[in-house]
């Protein structure tokens, strides 16, 4: 047995299905699918979701704290010019693979690409008020020092100095008589220094003695590799 009525609401803020099953909720103007004592949410099934807005939030009742946080996948709110449809792939992958796609929007598993034996230079720029040391960049762990080399910009006056390499072995890639800063601009100053892979970072620095310079500028270049 059963009764049809056409109800059109309630007074209460909350419908139950059943006698013990789920609520449907009003909470401040959203819809909650809550359990039959209010207690939590409850799983939601259907065949398709179809969200009008831009945003789905994860974890939405996150307390913001420790490692609990909202994750939220958002749609780009410029740019597009068509749907797009993406299609996951059958499986989770291998380490160290990301996704790809084909460009139809089919992700596909690929391995990354590798950084090892990637040649990388790093420019810093010397003037002739520099305080010593200049700091430059950290060479990544492994890295092998291929060139060092001092490009003259503005040939400085005085009797200047510079060395490359790290603190307590400040000459270790370039030395100061590997460089004439006084010379004429576009002059090149290079040095490959054969020093073996540190095993670990290091912070490449430039010791600079002005002399008395006040003018001058010069670039300094160091190329490097990780080998395989």
């Amino acid at each position: 047995m059963g009764l049809w009525q056409d109800l059109i609401g309630t007074t209460k803020s909350f419908f139950r299905i059943g006698l013990s099953g789920v609520r449907l909720k009003d909470s401040s103007g959203n819809l909650e699918v809550r359990n039959s004592g209010d207690s939590a949410y409850a799983q939601v099934t259907a065949s398709k979701v179809n969200v009008s807005g831009d945003v789905i939030d994860l974890n939405s009742d996150a307390a913001g704290a420790g490692a609990d946080w909202k994750y939220t996948i958002q749609r780009p709110s410029t740019g597009m010019g068509a749907a797009v449809t993406l299609t996951l792939p059958p499986d989770d992958g291998s380490p160290n693979q990301v996704l790809s796609t084909d460009g139809s929007g089919a992700l596909s598993w690929v391995s990354a690409a590798s950084t090892a034996d990637k040649r990388s230079v790093d420019t810093t720029t010397l003037a002739f008020g520099a305080t010593s040391p200049v700091a430059m960049f950290t060479l990544p762990a492994n890295a092998v020092v291929e060139t060092v080399r001092v490009i003259i910009d503005t040939a400085f006056n005085g009797t200047p100095t510079m060395s490359v390499g790290i603190a307590g072995t400040t000459s270790k890639y370039m030395g100061s008589g590997d460089v004439d800063l006084k010379g004429t601009a576009k002059d090149r100053y290079e040095v490959h220094p054969g020093e073996p892979a540190s095993g670990g970072t290091e912070a490449l620095i430039i010791t600079y003695a002005a002399g008395g310079a006040s003018a001058g500028s010069a670039r300094v270049e160091v190329e490097y590799v990780v080998p395989a």
